[in-house]
């Protein structure tokens, strides 16, 4: 009796689950939805695209990839970041709808580069000034094809904040510099509750003293920014360097930057009733 009790509890609370996601699906079905993904070097990507599964090799058909500000093939490059496992997976909680990846990311870049109030003095702390001002940049890059009046930003991905660990003082600031970033972002895209879901920091400690004091700023970033989701990578797998993500970890990477998309949807919905 107690076994069937919990079955039937299991069965129900699936039910639900698959009632809202499918609330969600047919929400956005007739919308453009846009995500924008940017950050350093591991949301650039070192994942080896000859490597990737049969499964991944074909791109889902209602996915468009941007990068740098235009349009390319999702497996076109020789390397690649999270935008492919996320591509699959998003894809495949929204069947019906027309999804859009537009990406910009710089390796090696810390906080300071991505300033709204970029100046060079304070990129010169992390040696970050001959980037320029990248804010600017990806604002740029990001309205070649997102017109805020025509389609709706889903949500923003950020992988960044090993460079700000190499760095002390960079690392204390970094919370709000990473305020001030989000909500100068939201702003410019005139969407004040678009998520914000940011891949947690693990670089090796002894080339990147201040590891512990980001990964402590991200995970305050929680309480301080509105609708911002921390997603672990602990355990993701990686290159030799132990800095970069592999294949597979880009993959999963990839994967966890939609659920934890999809789990913000679920949550805000359900708020909402």
């Amino acid at each position: 009796m107690l076994a069937q009790f919990f079955n039937r509890k299991r069965s129900v609370k699936s039910s639900f689950v698959a009632l809202i996601l499918t609330f969600i699906t047919a929400h956005v079905s007739a919308q453009e939805m846009v995500f924008i993904l940017a950050g350093q070097s591991n949301m650039a990507g070192q994942g080896n695209s000859v490597e990737l599964p049969a499964s991944y090799q074909k791109v889902p058909s209602n996915i468009e990839f941007y990068y740098n500000g235009y349009k390319a093939p999702l497996n076109r490059f020789r390397h690649f970041g999270p935008e492919i496992g996320f591509a699959h997976e998003i894809s495949r909680q929204f069947p019906h709808a027309t999804i859009k990846l537009i990406k910009f990311a710089v390796g090696g870049t810390s906080l300071y580069a991505w300033d709204p109030q970029w100046t060079a003095t304070r990129a010169r702390l992390t040696h970050n000034a001959s980037a320029g001002p990248l804010f600017k940049k990806l604002i740029k890059t990001i309205k070649i094809q997102f017109n805020e009046k025509e389609s709706k930003l889903a949500g923003i991905l950020w992988m960044q904040g090993e460079a700000d660990a190499k760095y002390p003082n960079a690392a204390k600031q970094y919370t709000n510099n990473l305020n001030r970033f989000v909500n100068a972002l939201r702003l410019e895209l005139k969407s004040p509750d678009s998520p914000f879901i940011m891949g947690g920091i693990n670089p090796p400690i002894r080339l990147f003293p201040a590891t512990e004091v980001v990964q402590q700023a991200q995970k305050m970033a929680v309480s301080r920014i509105r609708n911002l989701r921390l997603i672990n990578t602990d355990d993701l797998s990686k290159r030799n360097d132990h800095l970069h993500y592999n294949t597979n970890g880009q993959l999963e990477l990839g994967k966890r930057f939609a659920q934890a998309f999809v789990s913000t949807r679920m949550a805000a919905l359900s708020r909402d009733k």
